[in-house]
């Protein structure tokens, strides 16, 4: 009964606190069953279908060993709600996703850790037609967000407001598209200015020529935060029980992880041809152009730790739910 409670609380949540790392609709149900048996082991792995597994797609396409008798099996899930309650029900052993989302799942109770960051932001604003060179010039303006109280919305009013600028005053925000309806009305003209993730942002830009990418806010972001720190958008978690009784396993995948990451960023050509073997949900040559932009960099939890908890205060002071209510404590974070 408590698991159930649980579950349901976290997908309450999951709506409110995502935007801007996952596409597409909930498909059918891929569920993986781990073998418990010392001598067959094999990792059931899963990705959150977007930017958020472009990733991991030199792992989908080798599918490395992680150790003598441990395999790895992976699936990329379809919407932030499913690939919850795969965690939630512990069907998952590891798993990609909004850094947010993570710290969801820590506070309600579920077996699962911080491990890693992988992308440090995915999101820009975009005009069609609109001269904006600084944040100032947004004043006045109308700018549509997809998902009020979602990570891109609570980043942007966040870089606003610390440069002096109030989003309830000073700009007109927009909630009423999502994201492929904002993408099809900034292509079209409707809409003039909008904050997009990849690989919206250059779906956008290919669809029509005078749209163009004004504002990162990856880099709004650190120019506000004092010490430069990064935005952790993405991160990678590991359940507790295979982090105690497989740390071989663990420690090998995290090799691999960073590795593909790297991959990813050296051959986006090649990566986009996997990105779209794979059905992570972009063609290859969007996923080509989307990679640079998708800010893909491997940092353990250790190394990415104050970062986290930076970001994590940001939208828990903006709205507690964002984060499960609360800031997680350092036992969120894995340690070797």
């Amino acid at each position: 009964m408590k698991k159930l409670t649980a579950l349901l609380i976290v997908l309450s949540l999951v709506l409110l606190a995502t935007g801007g790392c996952g596409t597409g609709k909930a498909g059918k149900k891929e569920t993986e069953t781990a073998k418990q048996s010392p001598k067959n082991v094999t990792v059931r792995i899963a990705a959150l279908k977007g930017p958020t597994a472009v990733g991991m797609v030199k792992l989908f396409e080798d599918k490395p060993a992680l150790g003598q008798n441990i395999a790895a099996s992976y699936q990329v899930v379809e919407s932030p709600d499913l690939l919850m309650a795969r965690l939630a029900s512990g069907e998952v052993d590891l798993a990609t996703l909004p850094t947010n989302l993570a710290a969801i799942l820590y506070n309600k109770g579920m077996p699962y850790q911080l491990t890693a960051i992988s992308s440090w932001g995915v999101n820009y604003v975009v005009s069609n037609g609109v001269v904006v060179n600084s944040l100032a010039d947004l004043k006045g303006k109308k700018v549509y967000v997809f998902g009020k109280g979602t990570t891109p919305d609570v980043v942007l009013r966040y870089v606003l407001s610390r440069n002096g600028i109030d989003a309830a005053k000073d700009v007109e925000l927009d909630y009423t598209l999502g994201q492929v309806e904002l993408a099809q009305s900034l292509i079209a003209g409707r809409v003039s200015l909008a904050v997009l993730p990849e690989p919206w942002v250059t779906q956008a830009l290919k669809g029509n020529p005078k749209v163009k990418v004004v504002v990162d806010l990856q880099e709004e972001w650190q120019k506000v935060q004092g010490d430069r720190i990064p935005l952790p958008q993405t991160c990678l978690v590991v359940k507790k029980d295979l982090a105690q009784k497989q740390p071989e396993a663990v420690g090998a995948f995290l090799e691999a992880y960073a590795a593909s990451l790297d991959w990813v960023n050296r051959t986006p050509a090649a990566a986009g041809a996997l990105v779209e073997k794979h059905g992570i949900g972009m063609k290859a040559a969007v996923a080509e152009v989307a990679i640079p932009r998708c800010n893909f960099r491997y940092e353990d939890a250790a190394g990415s730790r104050e970062a986290v908890n930076s970001y994590l205060q940001v939208l828990f002071n903006f709205s507690p739910q964002t984060v499960g209510g609360k800031l997680p404590d350092n036992a969120f974070y894995y340690q070797k």
